[in-house]
Order: C-alpha cells, then sequence, then structure tokens
C-alpha cells in the first residue's frame, strides 16, 4: 500500500529537480533565437536574457514580458558606446524556438539607455580642440580658442550644457566661461559665446529610439530613448 504514494512522491521531486533545469534550457534557446533578431546594432551576437520565472510559462504563451539586449556598439562615428535595451511583452511563439519560420520579432515597447564616452563626443562636436569631463556634480568643457582682439589661442573652459531643441538635435553650449591668463571684457566674451553653441551630429538611435533624455555621468553621456510597437526582423541568410 505505501508503493503508490513512494513512486508519487519520487515523482514530485524529480519534477521538483527537473523542471528548473528544463525551464532554463528553454530560457537559454529563447535567449539565442532572439539574438538572431536584436544583433544588428551591435554587428556581432548580441548578449540577450529574458527575464520573468517561470520561463515556460511565457514560452506557452509566446510572449515575454521583459527581454534585456546589452553589449558594446560603435553608434554612427561614435566608437565606444554601451547599450541596455528592455523589451517588453516581446512575441516568439513556442514553434519559433525549434525553427526558423519567422522572420519578425514584434513586441510593445522598447526603452534603451546608451552611455556615449566623452572624448568621441568632443571629437565629433565642431569646437576645435574641446575636451569634455565629468567632474562629479557637472560636465567641464575646454578648448583653446581665438579671441577677438588677441592674436594667440586662449584656453577657454566653462560648464557643457547639453539640450534637445524641438527638431531633435543634440546642442552643446559652454557657460560660466573663464579664459586662462586673460582678462577680456565683457564685449570681447560677447563675441566669444556664439562659437562656444555648436549642434552636436548624434548619429540615430538603434531600434527606432527616440530621445527622450540626455544626463552626464561619471561613466558618459547617458542616452536615454523609448519606442512603441517596434517590430524586429532576422536578417536574411
Amino acid at each position: 500500500m505505501l508503493i503508490a504514494p513512494i513512486v508519487v512522491g519520487a515523482i514530485v521531486v524529480i519534477a521538483v529537480v527537473t523542471l528548473p533545469l528544463v525551464d532554463r534550457v528553454v530560457a537559454g534557446i529563447a535567449e539565442r533565437k532572439a539574438s538572431e533578431y536584436l544583433s544588428e546594432p551591435f554587428g556581432h551576437p548580441a548578449t540577450v536574457r529574458v527575464h520573468g520565472s517561470p520561463f515556460l510559462t511565457q514560452a506557452l504563451r509566446g510572449r515575454y514580458g521583459d527581454v534585456e539586449v546589452l553589449g558594446g556598439l560603435r553608434i554612427g562615428d561614435i566608437n565606444g558606446a554601451t547599450l541596455v535595451a528592455h523589451l517588453t511583452n516581446a512575441y516568439l511563439p513556442v514553434r519559433e524556438l525549434l525553427g526558423r519560420r519567422a522572420t519578425e520579432l514584434p513586441c510593445e515597447r522598447v526603452e534603451g539607455r546608451l552611455v556615449l564616452p566623452y572624448p568621441e563626443l568632443a571629437r565629433i562636436a565642431r569646437i576645435p580642440g574641446l575636451s569634455l569631463a565629468f567632474d562629479g556634480e557637472r560636465l567641464v568643457a575646454g578648448a583653446a580658442l581665438p579671441v577677438p582682439g588677441i592674436s594667440q589661442l586662449a584656453r577657454v573652459s566653462g560648464e557643457a550644457m547639453l539640450s534637445v531643441n524641438r527638431a531633435g538635435a543634440v546642442w552643446l553650449q559652454i557657460r560660466d566661461v573663464s579664459v586662462a591668463g586673460i582678462t577680456l571684457s565683457s564685449l570681447v566674451l560677447t563675441q566669444l559665446l556664439p562659437t562656444l553653441s555648436v549642434p552636436i551630429p548624434l548619429p540615430r538611435l538603434p531600434y527606432g529610439l527616440r530621445l527622450d533624455e540626455l544626463r552626464p555621468t561619471a561613466n558618459g553621456l547617458v542616452v536615454d530613448g523609448s519606442a512603441d510597437a517596434v517590430v524586429f526582423r532576422r536578417p536574411a541568410g
């Protein structure tokens, strides 16, 4: 009479031990499959993580609540950028985990965060010799520029302010300007200031993200973006 309870108990134990392993294996398959659709901006296979447990429940529905993509990439002319993106409610049916029939991976929303190195931003800005650095509280800028009425270059420094205009373009403006070793009149400073307000040709963001916010940090300029109803396509071949 004890055989049945023992068998049932053994099955329960096996299920408890096996299901998490199966869950993780299937999640790994889903991550590799999703990477086929999401790697294009990186130029190499992206790191993809499917969050949420148990995973099998998501797989059976074919809908994944939080898919994370991360890695280093080149964006336009900017090297050394990093991207962390989260896809909300990405759709990939179970049958697609085992085959290659589908060519699209739709999702309801994408939120991404890029970190751009300051030396790269300074390089593409239209201020010769520009340097950018984060001092713990603010972004500071420096450049050697010609000053009206003075034959030599002057070392100009100040707080770098980055903003987005209505057209979505990024502008750099240097305010609270000081000039090392030279006393300048207010008239000369007024003539100098226009050269310290320039556009930064920020490349188009990956995954169709719209630029939402810019924020300087110690690691680089953080660019937050988002997009709704995005469809990712697997490269042909």
